[in-house]
């Protein structure tokens, strides 16, 4: 059971799109979300809350609880709607809740259509930045590989709440998309695959695209760190573990 607590009712002057993620492997949908929030200037309009975490955190004896929750975000100017959260659950019964709680509320503000968006691995070699979707109907197709997606091929699955719940949409009759950047390390953070979902993504909603930076910024980071573990694993390879001095 989850609980949902609205503080103010967006204003839109038509019809909105919900673009709706959880974090996943290498947080590319949480960083590419809590990125697209920022810089449109979202603003936070209801939570929904989970019995989540089952523990508390302590520092020097101080006990410090902070319960789990999922939020939605308006960009009144832009028509749309971002379904943001701290974690993807594993259990199916929430997760299923999660979608049906995330769908509600699109169903409530009138959504004319959902975007999910994650991570893919690698299946190649290429070093291209490459962007996948998968829609649950074919006359969306057309529109995510003008924005530079390229539609998944043969058969597969997206697993948890970025996939499951274009299922969901489906029966409930409203169109929605998973566009998925490729990523070759699901346990790094990948904030150039965030980046090269969110230019597609601006494309679809018809946004101006806005300066990714600090993404850049992110992503030199990440691969300076890949450089210095893999030379130290080297290094220690080569040599053994080091003594005591």
């Amino acid at each position: 059971m989850m609980g949902l607590k609205v503080h103010a009712i967006p204003q839109f002057s038509g019809q909105p799109t919900i673009v709706a993620a959880l974090p996943d492997m290498g947080n590319v949908a949480g960083i590419g979300l809590a990125f697209l929030a920022r810089k449109l200037g979202a603003t936070l309009f209801a939570e929904l809350y989970s019995f989540w975490p089952p523990y508390i955190s302590y520092n020097d004896g101080l006990v410090d609880y902070k319960q789990a929750s999922y939020r939605f975000y308006s960009v009144d100017g832009s028509n749309l709607l971002i379904f943001a959260g701290d974690f993807n659950p594993a259990d199916p019964r929430r997760l299923y809740e999660i979608c049906g709680e995330v769908l509600g509320m699109a169903q409530r503000m009138n959504a004319k259509v959902l975007y999910s968006i994650g991570a893919a691995l690698r299946q190649s070699s290429t070093a291209d930045e490459r962007v996948f979707a998968a829609a649950n109907n074919a006359e969306m197709m057309d529109s995510l590989k003008n924005a530079g997606a390229k539609m998944l091929r043969g058969e597969g699955q997206i697993s948890g709440f970025n996939g499951l719940v274009l299922g969901l949409a489906k029966e409930r009759g409203l169109d929605a998309a998973c566009i998925l950047g490729e990523i070759d390390n699901p346990n790094v953070i990948q904030p150039k695959a965030a980046q090269s979902i969110l230019r597609v993504l601006l494309r679809i909603l018809d946004i101006s695209e806005f300066d990714m930076s600090e993404l850049d910024d992110e992503e030199r980071r990440k691969q300076f760190m890949e450089q210095q573990v893999s030379y130290l694993e080297k290094t220690m390879e080569r040599d053994g573990p080091p003594g005591v001095a």
